[in-house]
């Protein structure tokens, strides 16, 4: 039995990376055995994506995320660790042994789930043609198409469906742990999957008027829980990959219909208010954001608190507003995307305009101030937005928008974020309190210890390095001292007097997982981490050595050093001092040894 992290090292070294990154990202590019692309977690033109295969990391220079595997799984796909770790062992065919019986417990309950709202869905299906007929020609007459209808999971769910639900098979505690509840008889149902495209629920819909709710849901599960659900989200992911464009609706007609009509990368809330874990879940799938809501008073006020939530994430959206009484479905079903596009382009509204507009309206038209007022209120809003070329433009917009005056505001958004701006800590390599940055002989130093997370087998070549005295510099022990305890063993002592079988794949570390090296630093030696990472993960404008050309510098260094002390000692010692033959060719090879490395001490080094 392989314990976690056994498994998760497995898993890891299974999956590659870059392949998980190419169904998110539209295009990679290559540069020097390295890939980059366009940020999945942040909208941008220039690349700044930084994947590194051999290491099984990326790094965002924009925006600051950064991870493994893992991470990756778990941020686009608004996901926990548990599951990425359980959907990339599926992905790769590793049996997770290391399961908890309660782990084991979970996925039956999950699988068994499955299992009832599959049964479910054959049941509402079957009874659409038959009791169902009035729904099937209201959806007809509403201009879905029967392929839409099938695609979407959407059936009928008669007045007598928990008697039909027990015909087929199901208990009465399997439908009830599914769910589902009285009210769902003699509504429109809709099948409700996660982002990976596993049905977790349903919703229905009430045909005609009545005294009870127009919607109703599955009860909450776990695996169903709208505030962590996006209608749509697993067929969307099909092209967001491209686009980068998440248009965020309100229902299950409305998203249907855009499909239906071409706009693949449609999703709706399912009626609920955008969340903070929608957020995350836009965050991981697109850059551009935008929410096409009813034009009503209700459709404004689910708009505002999304854009609010939107700007609170340091990120930006666009609005649009269809007429008002007239919903998205009904708008998609006699309009084309082109025509949406135009309409996007003409009505649209950007973020900060949108909030302004807002609070005009609710602003009295003679209220002193009162303009100011509102472009003060918007503007710190938008103060997590930090880069500095774009807050200029929001400024332009906001007080374009407010009617005050651009200079004015502009000096009110400097003071905000010169108040506002931290102050940059100094980072203390050389264990002298006092900010270094990392040249050469410090880098190449800082290089060869972090070979340890492409090649766990240099533990014995590195530490040779320092007991030669090679290696000296205190943060590179110290990055050593941690990368070393990393490494220790973690096999329970009973396990390890037992007999064990012939293994059947190698769990063996390859490597130092560089992640959890700089999730250690993070938490023992924050000042060390940004180092590690650089040297792990180098900025666009830096070239890091290989392992092997750190390790031959810091070797000829040493050797120069030799030579230096060689040259010092027979200028010293009588006799010698005049032997212009011997200083000649002693200064001769020091000067071959630096032409050799004058294009690693040429390489932009990165300070910290």
């Amino acid at each position: 039995m392989r314990d976690r992290s056994a498994e998760k090292l497995l898993v890891k070294e299974r999956v590659a990376l870059e392949d998980l990154v190419r169904e998110v990202v539209s295009e990679m590019t290559p540069r020097g055995g390295d890939l980059w692309a366009c940020c999945p977690f942040h909208a941008e033109d220039t690349p700044s994506f930084h994947v590194r295969p051999a290491l099984g990391v990326y790094k965002c220079f924009g925006c600051g995320e950064s991870g493994d595997v893992f991470s990756f799984v778990q941020k686009t796909r608004g996901i926990g660790f548990r599951e990425a770790l359980q959907f990339l062992a599926e992905r790769v065919g590793v049996q997770l042994s290391s399961l908890t019986p309660e782990d084991l417990r979970k996925q039956a309950d999950a699988r068994q789930q499955r299992e009832v709202l599959s049964t479910a869905l054959d049941v509402f299906r079957k009874a659409m043609g038959k009791v169902g007929r009035p729904a099937l020609d209201y959806l007809y007459e509403r201009g879905f198409t029967r392929e839409t209808l099938l695609a979407w999971d959407v059936g009928f769910i008669p007045d007598d469906f928990l008697a039909r639900l027990r015909d087929a098979g199901l208990s009465s505690s399997q439908i009830e742990g599914a769910g589902f509840t009285r009210l769902f008889g003699g509504r429109i149902g809709f099948g409700i999957r996660d982002g990976n495209g596993a049905l977790v629920g349903f919703g229905a819909r009430r045909l005609g008027d009545g005294d009870t709710p127009k919607y109703v849901n599955t009860r909450e599960t776990p695996a169903f829980n709208k505030r962590n659900l996006l209608y749509g989200m697993s067929k969307a992911s099909l092209s967001l990959g491209k686009t980068r464009r998440l248009v965020v609706m309100e229902g299950y007609t409305d998203v249907m219909m855009a499909h239906q009509r071409g706009l693949s990368e449609a999703v709706a809330t399912m009626g609920t208010s955008f969340t903070n874990e929608h957020m995350a879940l836009a965050r991981g799938r697109a850059g551009n954001l935008i929410f096409v809501f009813d034009g009503d008073e209700a459709g404004q006020r689910a708009a505002e608190r999304a854009v609010d939530m939107v700007l609170e994430d340091g990120r930006e959206c666009r609005v649009l507003l269809l007429p008002d009484e007239v919903d998205p479905c009904e708008w998609f079903s006699v309009h084309t995307t082109e025509e949406f596009e135009q309409q996007l382009e003409a009505d649209a509204l950007g973020t900060v305009a949108f909030l302004a507009r807002r609070e005009l309206q609710r602003l009295d038209a003679g209220q002193p101030g009162g303009r100011e007022t509102v472009a003060r209120d918007v503007l710190t809003k938008a103060g997590k937005i930090r880069d500095s070329v774009r807050r200029e433009a929001l400024v332009a917009e906001i007080a374009r928008e407010c009617g005050v005056d651009r200079n004015e505001l502009r000096r009110v958004a400097r003071a905000g974020a010169a108040s506002s701006r931290a102050p940059v800590a100094d980072v203390d390599f050389g264990g002298g309190g006092r900010r270094v940055p990392l040249k050469a002989h410090v880098r190449s130093q800082f290089v060869a210890v972090a070979g340890l997370a492409t090649e766990v087998g240099r533990l014995q070549e590195i530490e040779a390095l320092v007991a030669d005295g090679v290696i000296a510099h205190a943060g590179a022990l110290r990055l050593l001292e941690v990368g070393r305890a990393l490494l220790e063993p973690t096999v329970p002592e009973a396990a390890a007097t037992e007999p064990t079988e012939a293994p059947q794949e190698s769990t063996g570390a390859a490597r130092l997982d560089g992640i959890e090296w700089l999730a250690a630093l993070a938490e023992t030696d924050p000042a060390l981490r940004p180092a590690l990472e650089k040297v792990l993960l180098p900025p666009p404008d830096v070239v890091m050595p290989s392992y092997e050309e750190a390790v031959s510098h810091l070797r000829r260094e040493q050797e120069d050093q030799r030579l230096k002390q060689s040259r010092r000692d027979a200028l010293a010692r009588p006799g010698l001092a005049h032997d212009t033959e011997a200083l000649q060719r002693i200064d001769s090879e020091l000067r071959a040894r630096a032409a050799v490395d004058h294009s690693l001490q040429a390489a932009p080094a990165p300070e910290n």
